[in-house]
């Protein structure tokens, strides 16, 4: 039988085991810091939405989402023009609006861009008719959760979050499609009107 050599127990290519811990110290510090926005937290289904006031793109018109409730569902799409998934996401998002906006569906898309201009170029090239508005610093996505996006939130009439979700799936549209279905049921047929 043949021996065997086997590496120096004390030495994995140039990292000597008293360097390990400090190594996997490291290591583990910059993976938490990496992925501690991963652990924020979705809003609770059932729960009040946490009330914010945003402007618009062009800076003129301020939305409260407060103002929204009692007779609109408020669809919160967190989103930025660089991101990819958010891009494939958006014409989703405008058909749901333009399905039940006149039965009382609110389309919020909330812009975690650090600038207006390529925001404004993306919505300009959707043709998207509801309201962009910018999250300057991501304050509202960090209360929301948002630390991935695109981030939905369906807000009910009554101020609760009826939904919430990171990324886009399309297959998710038939739940998300029968939410706000269920939701604008709710809704008496005089204040939509």
């Amino acid at each position: 039988m043949q021996d065997r050599v086997y590496p120096n127990p004390h030495r994995i290519k140039g990292v000597t085991m008293k360097r390990i811990p400090g190594v996997l110290s490291l290591t583990l510090l910059l993976g938490s810091l990496w992925f501690a926005p991963a652990l924020a937290q979705l809003p609770e289904v059932g729960k009040p939405a946490p009330d914010f006031t945003l402007m618009d793109l062009d800076g003129e018109l301020q939305y409260t989402l407060s103002a929204l409730q009692d007779s609109s569902v408020v669809y919160l799409d967190f989103w930025a023009s660089w991101c990819g998934p958010c891009r494939r996401a958006f014409p989703e998002v405008m058909k749901l609006y333009e399905e039940y906006s006149e039965q009382g569906l609110e389309v919020l898309a909330i812009s975690l861009d650090k600038s207006e201009g390529p925001a404004k170029q993306f919505i300009k090239k959707q043709g998207s008719e509801f309201p962009a508005l910018i999250d300057v610093g991501a304050k509202v996505a960090r209360i929301y959760g948002a630390s991935s996006i695109p981030t939905t939130v369906i807000v009910a009439p009554d101020g609760t979050v009826a939904y919430a979700a990171v990324g886009f799936d399309p297959r998710k549209m038939t739940e998300i499609r029968n939410v706000i279905e269920g939701l604008l049921a709710e809704i008496p047929s005089d204040e939509t009107e």
